[in-house]
């Protein structure tokens, strides 16, 4: 971008330039109209290409941007008026320039700020429907404004009250795409909230049913050990034996494993894992979550929904190729969580990117939202026959 900026400033300085000595342009205010209404189209032509994704938004800032050297250039000639007659101005259009960008300069971090808040502070939210009708709204007027113009002598003087709601509507413009993105933005964390809670309450009745079968399993246990009571008192000590040795197995399978610190994200994987679990999967698990993360919820709910999709795939698989890795680890970035699971040995290992599957791809919603809230980067890819999600959040274990 900086390259392609630094070229379009020489190429216009030298087409400007030659224009003027060739007599092409004359020394005159339309003539300096015409410049100013033509030198940001190449600057945002370069942009939009560069950065498609964001050529709405870039429309929104040119407009933004046109209103505003309009309003210093509306100030500065009516000040500069008061003091020289019009037939000196371009006696003095040195000075005149110097004054503009001071004033340009001066003013400008107003401008950055306000596209701070409305671009940064927002870029999690998807609002291109919202950009491709609000980023017409100030280049239009600008152009409406440019296209009056185009007359010659100082029409900033002469129109001093049309500038003065031009520079009123743009302020309003701003006002509104302000509060609306505001808006929106309180709508969509509400619309998200409640998304996390039914997911958490989801997570929460799987997890209750979960105790429900353990404890169904438990009354079993206790008829089976008056079974085992009344072997133990026929004196059939082989058969006692062998029954205590399969209700010794039982219960481990019922007893449900704390897989991590962190009760929201425990809560989350753990009808995952128990299910795989009572399916004869190898599970590796390492996941040391301190007891309270920001973004436990959402990474709980994603975690979930990683293992139901590793689950498809390791049901289909024979026991003894069903193998689960969970865990998390700190690294230079932040934390890095991960989820691997088999896959037949017949699919070839040479797919970087799994999301583009259709099965995969069902995680891609969850994992952008997240990746946009959090600034987390993801991956899923294959290696060795095992599928593994990547998930780098910035952010240390000890909360920084």
């Amino acid at each position: 971008m900086w390259r392609s900026y630094a070229t379009i400033f020489i190429a216009e300085i030298v087409l400007f330039l030659a224009f003027f000595q060739t007599g092409w342009l004359e020394f005159r205010f339309l003539s300096y109209k015409k410049l100013l209404l033509s030198y940001w189209i190449p600057y945002f032509l370069a942009f939009s290409l560069i950065s498609r994704p964001y050529a709405y938004q870039n429309l929104f800032v040119a407009g933004m941007q046109g209103i505003y050297t309009t309003t210093i250039h509306a100030v500065l000639m009516n000040l500069t008026l008061l003091v020289i007659p019009r037939s000196a101005f371009f006696a003095h259009l040195p000075i005149y320039l110097i004054l503009y960008t001071a004033l340009y300069v001066l003013f400008s971090p107003l401008l950055l700020i306000f596209f701070d808040r409305i671009f940064l502070k927002y870029r999690s939210l998807p609002l291109l429907a919202f950009w491709k009708y609000a980023a017409w709204l100030p280049i239009l007027l600008s152009m409406y404004t440019g296209a009056l113009s185009l007359k010659d002598g100082p029409l900033a003087h002469e129109y001093l009250i049309p500038r003065v709601f031009h520079i009123l509507a743009g302020l309003f413009i701003a006002i509104i795409i302000y509060k609306g993105m505001k808006l929106i933005a309180h709508q969509v964390d509400l619309q998200r909230k409640n998304h996390l809670l039914a997911a958490q309450m989801d997570a929460l009745s799987n997890y209750t049913s979960l105790l429900q079968d353990a404890q169904k399993r438990m009354s079993i246990f206790r008829h089976q050990l008056r079974l085992l009571s009344e072997l133990i008192g026929q004196g059939d000590e082989k058969a006692a034996l062998a029954f205590l040795k399969s209700i010794d197995t039982e219960l481990a399978q019922t007893q449900l494993q704390q897989w991590t610190k962190n009760k929201a994200i425990n809560t989350a994987v753990t009808p995952g894992l128990e299910k795989l679990k009572i399916a004869g999967a190898k599970i590796i698990a390492d996941l040391p979550f301190p007891q309270s993360l920001p973004f436990e919820i959402d990474l709980g709910h994603i975690l979930a929904k990683a293992l139901n999709l590793s689950a498809q795939i390791l049901l289909s698989l024979p026991k003894d190729q069903r193998l689960l890795i969970i865990g998390a680890t700190p690294i230079h970035q932040g934390l890095l969580v991960y989820v691997k699971h088999q896959v037949p040995p017949e699919i070839p290992d040479n797919k970087p990117d799994l999301l583009r599957e259709e099965l995969y791809g069902q995680l891609v919603p969850d994992l952008n939202a997240f990746s946009l809230t959090y600034e987390a980067t993801f991956r899923y890819d294959l290696h060795e026959h095992l599928a593994s999600l990547y998930i780098t959040i910035p952010y240390q274990m000890d909360g920084k």
